[in-house]
């Protein structure tokens, strides 16, 4: 398995998003109304044609003989790294292994038609496997295959909306987290596997309760098992830097040689392996391992997973299966789009991904591949980063890829029998082993990070060890959004005397947007300001204000008459076009000032007009 820090890095990276525009704008005054339902019209009809939704169709007419010939090389060298990893990945969802590789076919097969970005590799990952099997343990298959429906349809429901940027609501810190969190859980769950440990009821109920689990059984440790798995982790690591024995200046062949080795050394080890399990499953002394057992052959037969299953003797619906799948429903999918869409953008062309298409993709993959009993599934950077050094032209790679899973179910599953729990076990441990992240512990309290993020990670990182990495995601994305809102609610105000020509002026200039949670906090500043320098005016000045809601509108006219029964004056500056007429502000020689309408008094003479009122009443009375 290629080295799986760089998906860490990749899923940190921000997902850029291409929208389709028209070329036209409107500038008119009169037909802007017409102008923008053509538009919307134009960029409807765009976005459905098939040229946009079906990407094979632009590429495949250049398609010429080199590209086909370099695409099957690249197939073909994924389909060794998907196959174990498919097979491994099934084994943590706590699924027989053909389920796992009923989803590598059907993702690469589907995203060969609705992919855009040639290197991504659709199939099952550890981040989702691992969900699935939060969601779906000790559960009948038939709610992991719900699941994976499911998550196709609100992929689908995404894309369509365009609501990839959603990810963007899930930070460095927090994926970070959330990626080490799953690593040490699925390195806790396979050791076990790796020592030969028989697996208890309950044992999957948390990461410290698993890890307690194995240290209280230590005794009971298997040595066959033991030995295996420790010689395939060794065996893993050395192949994994196999091509540094030879640098490619000096020998290039032979480096590429060693190169192609170490991109098959998940298969390698898994066949060797194998092959030690049949040998000795013929001798008297039998096999001194567990195995993972029998496999179904072949791909089944397509069928709408909207269906009920029987449990104990009692038929549980389609809509039942939904409910008690409860938040995951959402979760499994948006975890799903996160690292699809940066997984796109790190092998895009110049960094862009279309990414409503990469929805509807993804989408696709799930709900087709939920017709073929497939788990859910998502781009995995591993196998990305092997189609993107194997020199991958086209998407068509994905095809040699899933012929070659096609095959292994075929022909090869009566040898996957003789898979030996332990070097599966080896397998993922070594994957999932890079994917921790704890160096970043050390730069979040640095500037220009923040102790907000080093609290987020430690939430999100602690909240997923202990109750789950559902739950620890949504309070990491809970505890980020803090640290925005924080600037929202409390904005930051540059205060400065600015000295004119003409004009000395006490300047008030915010760093965001003038929405109503913030209002509270400016109207403190600008008042407390009003009173210590008046009767300087009082400058706002909005250069820097990004937005503007209906509240601001009120209170900004509010705080005017504020400031004037100080007896200071306030005035605006740097204000859009578009929002003077909602302000109702008109030019003068310093600024713009609110606009009163004829017949009304201002607030001072409002307030006199007031008090000579109620001097009139006492004295009459």
């Amino acid at each position: 398995m290629v080295e799986e820090a760089e998906e860490l890095r990749a899923l940190q990276q921000p997902a850029r998003h291409t929208t389709f525009q028209d070329d036209g704008k409107d500038t008119g005054s009169g037909t802007g109304s017409s102008r923008t339902s053509s538009s919307w019209w134009k960029q409807l009809l765009a976005g459905c044609s098939p040229k946009r939704r079906l990407p094979i169709l632009t590429w495949i007419r250049r398609y010429d003989g080199e590209d086909a010939l370099s695409d099957l090389i690249a197939g073909v060298t994924l389909g060794l790294t998907m196959i174990p990893q498919s097979i491994a990945y099934a084994t943590i969802a706590g699924l027989p292994s053909q389920y796992g590789l009923y989803a590598a076919f059907m993702g690469s097969l589907v995203y060969v038609f609705f992919g855009t970005v040639r290197e991504v590799s659709i199939g099952p990952t550890s981040l989702m496997s691992l969900l699935t099997l939060e969601y779906t343990a000790g559960r009948p298959h038939q709610y992991v295959i719900v699941l994976a429906f499911a998550s196709g349809l609100v992929e689908l429901a995404m894309g369509a909306f365009r609501l990839g940027f959603l990810v963007c609501f899930i930070s460095v810190p927090v994926t970070s987290a959330f990626t080490s969190a799953t690593a040490l859980i699925i390195i806790g769950a396979q050791l076990g596997n790796l020592l030969g440990l028989p697996r208890l009821p309950g044992s999957d109920s948390g990461f410290f309760s698993t890890v307690w689990s194995i240290l209280h059984r230590l005794q009971q440790t298997a040595f066959g098992d033991a030995a295996l798995g420790i010689s395939c982790m060794v065996v893993l690591v050395a192949l994994q830097y196999l091509p540094r024995l030879v640098s490619a200046t000096r020998n290039r062949p032979i480096h590429r040689f060693l190169w192609y080795v170490s991109l098959a050394r998940n298969a390698l080890v898994v066949l060797l392996a194998t092959l030690l399990a049949h040998y000795l499953s013929t001798t008297p002394g039998g096999v001194p391992f567990r195995l993972s057992g029998q496999v179904e052959p072949g791909i089944p037969a397509f069928e709408w997973p909207v269906r009920g299953v029987t449990v104990n003797n009692t038929t549980v619906t389609f809509i039942q299966i939904t409910t008690e799948l409860g938040s995951g429903l959402l979760l499994v999918p948006l975890v799903a789009v996160l690292a699809n869409v940066a997984i796109a953008k790190a092998f895009a062309t110049d960094g862009v991904v279309d990414a409503t298409q990469e929805l509807i993709a993804l989408g696709l993959c799930n709900v087709i591949g939920s017709c073929f009993r497939a788990m859910p599934t998502t781009g995995a950077f591993t196998r990305s980063a092997v189609s993107h050094a194997s020199g991958v032209r086209t998407p068509l790679s994905g095809l040699y890829s899933a012929l070659l899973t096609l095959l292994a179910l075929g022909v090869l599953t009566p040898y996957f029998y003789y898979i030996p729990r332990a070097t599966l076990a080896a397998v993922l441990i070594i994957a999932v082993a890079s994917m921790l992240d704890l160096a970043i512990v050390r730069r979040l309290p640095r500037p220009p990070a923040s102790l907000a993020d080093l609290f987020a990670w430690t939430v999100c990182f602690t909240v997923c060890l202990f109750r789950g990495v559902e739950v620890g995601l949504l309070c990491g994305m809970g505890v980020s959004l803090l640290e925005p809102l924080r600037h929202w609610v409390w904005p930051r105000a540059d205060c400065t005397t600015v000295r004119g020509p003409t004009i000395t002026y006490r300047r008030v200039r915010p760093n965001l947007g003038l929405l109503y949670p913030g209002l509270d906090r400016l109207r403190t500043v600008v008042l407390t300001e009003a009173r210590h320098y008046t009767p300087i005016p009082i400058v706002l000045d909005c250069e820097r204000v990004v937005a503007l809601d209906h509240s601001a509108v009120r209170s900004l006219r509010e705080l005017a008459d504020e400031v004037e029964r100080l007896g200071g004056t306030f005035i605006l500056q740097n204000v859009q076009p578009a929002w003077r007429s909602a302000l109702q502000l008109h030019e003068t020689d310093h600024g713009l000032m609110f606009h009163r309408p004829e017949g009304t008094v201002s607030p001072v003479a409002q307030d006199k007009q007031e008090e000579v009122e109620i001097a009139q009443i006492r004295s009459e009375m």
